[in-house]
């Protein structure tokens, strides 16, 4: 190979490299925007959609009785509270399932348990018609009545997925929990933080 042909092979190569750093990624997808809603949250205070404006939200989907599916989620937003400690201007959102139990008193000894800090993550419960129409209809996830559970207490059907909410209200994408999921989850807050 003479040493011009390595040159161009080289050079080659090289755009090559550049091209692939470059290269745009697609925008996250918009997928509408969170409907107007009156929560409140663990400590008594009011939330409403304008609790979403200027921050970067992962929203969850929780009650407080559930021994499967939720444990789960909310020792996972813990992890995230804590990964994202430094991160300016993101919040973490649950909303109970379950409002006529969950009431802010009983989330607030839930809370503790997950280590919730009120300042940064919100558990939110509010009139059982008010929530299922705004996890229902304004996140577009499921959520079902409660029924008897094997073995005793009740269950309730509901979303597992952690759903991402940009500085303007509007829902960006929805991650299951599981490693992948969560992982792109937050790669996609860094995005939004970053706007890259």
């Amino acid at each position: 190979m003479t040493a011009s042909t390595q040159t161009v092979l080289v050079s080659l190569l090289l755009s090559g490299v550049a091209s692939v750093g470059c290269e745009q990624r697609e925008p996250l997808p918009d997928l509408g925007t969170i409907p107007e809603l009156a929560l409140t949250d663990q400590e008594g205070r009011a939330f409403s959609s304008s609790d979403f404006s200027g921050k970067t939200s992962i929203v969850d989907f929780v009650f407080t009785s559930c021994p499967t599916i939720c444990p789960l989620l909310s020792h996972k937003m813990q992890q995230f509270q804590e990964r994202l400690a430094d991160a300016e201007g993101v919040q973490l959102v649950s909303i109970s399932v379950d409002p006529e139990h969950d009431t802010p008193e009983v989330l607030h000894e839930y809370g503790e348990r997950y280590g919730a800090d009120p300042a940064r993550w919100r558990l939110l419960t509010g009139d059982a018609t008010e929530v299922n129409r705004v996890v229902v209809r304004g996140f577009r996830v499921a959520m079902g009545e409660p029924e008897p559970a094997p073995g005793g207490g009740y269950d309730i059907m509901h979303s597992s997925t952690f759903v991402l909410v940009d500085t303007e209200g509007r829902i960006r994408g929805y991650y299951p929990n599981e490693p992948e999921g969560t992982a792109e989850l937050l790669r996609d807050v860094d995005r939004l933080r970053t706007g890259r």
